[in-house]
């Protein structure tokens, strides 16, 4: 290392990890950690990991310490993100720092993750894993929000402002998930020109989606604490929605214009109102569909347990009539005494296979039952017997 300058441990064809710190002690720590399947640069300032930032190629994550002198980790994050060549690269803080304000000031400064000091080897690699996923994914996709963010542009000028909340309301109609009704709901507020992203708690399922394709664990994090601060929250640029077991969070609502900025805080608090309509009859119908499955199941027992009960029942009474018949030699019966004690026996016989026979037919409109639930539900009948 030579005064802050930065140095690199390189290896070709491997994802790059750039280490931004000022203490030679955590940088041999990360490297140590890192050195083995991943190609490491270091820079000890700000300034420096902005000029390595912008070489080409590019880092694939920043490990970005918090308190640095001259310009601290924050700032050269929004500087990273300011900048057209490297806003895509995901930065991950590492600070001895682990309260709710320290992690809201990276995720305002746009980092994607955060890491404690004293590292966890095991953590940050997974942390990295994931940070080098989401840019994949997110340079996979670029041309696909480019076309999409077209496609907004072009429903904007068609349908205005409140054709965005009638459409959104109309196709929720037709999602079958509660990811699908999350994926909705980002396209419909992107419509605005709006950043956003959404967590929808199913009750079997925690969903999350994004206008950038992927949602990193801290915005995953702070939607979870952002859910308990009020139906409608804004602070500057940023606009919170909660109703019931949605909640959106917008990034960059238009503030420099209050007129528009008031309409559409109106629209998107519309358009989540009813998402989490939405979502409860989502849930209702996911547990109908379940009870439909469950019932029959139960019922699919219930007859095989019923055939394999006649069969002994009959198996037994058929043992019966035979060593009834057998012992009547040591009874000394006249054959019209025989005969008249055969009759009740069968008699008897005959109505208990009568009253099985009852059960049956209960059974069967118990399945009558199940078929209807099914109708109602949209489940076809033979998804019941899987």
């Amino acid at each position: 290392m030579t005064n802050g300058e930065g140095y690199a441990v390189m290896s070709d064809g491997k994802k790059q990890i750039l280490i931004v710190d000022d203490s030679a002690n955590d940088i041999q720590i990360l490297m140590e950690n890192l050195k083995q399947d991943y190609a490491v640069l270091v820079a000890t300032s700000g300034a420096r990991a902005l000029e390595l930032a912008a070489k080409t190629p590019h880092p694939d994550v920043i490990l970005m310490d918090v308190m640095m002198p001259e310009m601290d980790g924050y700032q050269a994050c929004r500087r990273l993100k300011d900048n057209p060549d490297t806003r895509d690269i995901d930065v991950i803080f590492v600070s001895a720092h682990d309260s709710t304000e320290e992690k809201l000031a990276g995720y305002d400064a746009g980092g994607s993750d955060y890491v404690i000091k004293p590292v966890q080897p095991v953590e940050l690699l997974q942390k990295i894993k994931v940070a080098i996923k989401n840019r994949e994914t997110y340079l996979a996709t670029a041309a696909e929000k480019t076309m999409a963010m077209q496609a907004a542009m072009t429903a904007m000028s068609s349908a205005g402002e409140q054709g965005v909340v009638l459409s959104f309301m109309r196709r929720s109609f037709l999602v079958d998930s509660v990811q699908g009704l999350a994926d909705l709901i980002v396209e419909a507020t992107g419509s605005y020109m709006l950043e956003n992203s959404v967590q929808l708690r199913g009750s079997r399922e925690l969903v999350h989606a994004s206008s950038t394709g992927m949602v990193s664990p801290l915005e995953q994090e702070l939607l979870s604490k952002l859910a308990t601060v009020g139906r409608i929250r804004e602070n500057g640029a940023r606009l919170v929605l909660n109703f019931g077991a949605v909640s959106q969070l917008i990034k960059n609502m238009p503030v420099d214009n209050p007129d528009k900025c008031g309409r559409l805080r109106d629209h998107l608090a519309i358009l989540i109102e009813g998402a989490e309509a939405r979502l409860h009859a989502l849930d209702m119908e996911q547990q109908l569909a379940r009870l439909v499955v469950d019932s029959n199941h139960t019922l699919q027992q219930i007859e095989s347990l019923q055939k394999e009960q006649k069969q002994t029942a009959l198996s037994i009474m058929d043992n019966v009539m035979i060593q009834l018949q057998a012992s009547f030699l040591s009874y000394g019966l006249t054959d019209d005494q025989e005969e008249k004690l055969m009759q009740v026996v069968q008699t008897g016989i005959d109505k208990s296979l009568d009253n099985f026979e009852k059960g049956i037919e209960i059974d069967q409109q118990l399945r009558g039952i199940i078929e209807r639930l099914q109708q109602f539900s949209g489940k076809p009948g033979h998804q019941g017997a899987d």
